[in-house]
């Protein structure tokens, strides 16, 4: 009789074996389920207000109160450089389009002050005036291929300004000739245009007659005092263009004029020769019965 009933108990005991298992795996689903659902929904728990754009904005735009708006949007994905406050982008002018519901990045926008980067999205027809950053004047500077860093530099770069002169000749107190010597005049100055081209317009196919090679005329913004010190300098001297790194905008280094003394002390590590003083002799001058000394320099 038992031996009957054997594959019954057995199946019975199997079966019951089975439900446990699978209550046990459909119990540890729900555990993980409840965590993920619960770490869900604390990523949307107290969302942070961004600006954001009401409506499609196009490139060049200046940023009014009716073109941006604040929504709520998650931690998790609110984007690098957004900003939460309509105040800090109202009047700003956007470089790129913005579509409708799109978080509103401070890297798509500019200052009315600033020029566009070389990058831009001006347009052939667009004024050098609008251009030109608010305070500043545009100046055009004669270029060769050498002291124009060879043709690379861009409209949209920035460049210092290098002053090449001889100083005044023949100090009557030291005796010392005159010399040349360079200084960095500009730093970090704002390339408007090369010739024609300027900050924005792709650039045209090179000149096949050139070889690369030619003079080019730089346009750049300075100030109005600048302006009149760039006008003396490039009438009395040498002026010539170093290229920065995108990276180096905005700041400022603290440069020594150069001259033969300076080069050879800090490059050579030697001092340079000294000039000789001129010699002094003494004459003995009589007037009448009156006698006076003069000192006499060669």
């Amino acid at each position: 009789m038992i031996r009957r009933l054997l594959p019954f108990i057995l199946a019975a005991v199997l079966g019951l074996v089975s439900v446990a298992l699978v209550q046990f795996y459909l119990y540890q689903q729900r555990r993980v389920f409840e965590s993920e659902r619960k770490k869900f929904l604390a990523e949307y728990q107290n969302p942070i207000d961004v600006v954001v754009a009401s409506h499609d904005i196009p490139p060049e735009k200046a940023l009014t109160a009716e073109d941006v708006s604040q929504s709520s949007v998650p931690k998790k994905f609110i984007q690098p450089y957004a900003t939460s406050t309509v105040q800090d982008v109202v009047g700003l002018i956007t470089l790129v389009p913005i579509a409708q519901g799109e978080q509103i990045l401070r890297t798509k926008l500019r200052r009315s002050d600033e020029a566009p980067s070389g990058g831009g999205v001006k347009t052939a027809g667009e004024p050098l005036s609008s251009l030109t950053p608010e305070g500043k004047r545009a100046v055009t500077l004669g270029m060769d291929f050498l002291k124009g860093v060879g043709g690379f530099v861009q409209p949209g770069d920035t460049v210092d300004i290098l002053w090449t002169f001889r100083t005044p000749a023949g100090e009557q107190q030291t005796g010392r000739k005159e010399e040349e010597v360079t200084i960095a005049l500009f730093q970090d100055v704002t390339v408007l245009a090369i010739d024609q081209r300027k900050i924005g317009q792709p650039e045209g196919p090179p000149d096949e007659h050139s070889g690369g090679r030619r003079d080019f005329n730089v346009t750049v913004a300075l100030t109005p005092q600048e302006t009149s010190v760039l006008a003396y300098a490039r009438e009395h001297g040498r002026v010539e263009l170093s290229l920065r790194s995108e990276r180096d905008k905005d700041r400022q280094v603290a440069l020594n004029p150069v001259s033969l003394p300076r080069l050879m002390e800090a490059v050579l590590g030697a001092q340079p020769p000294s000039e000789k003083a001129p010699s002094e002799h003494t004459v003995e001058v009589y007037k009448g019965t009156e006698r006076s000394v003069v000192s006499v320099r060669e």
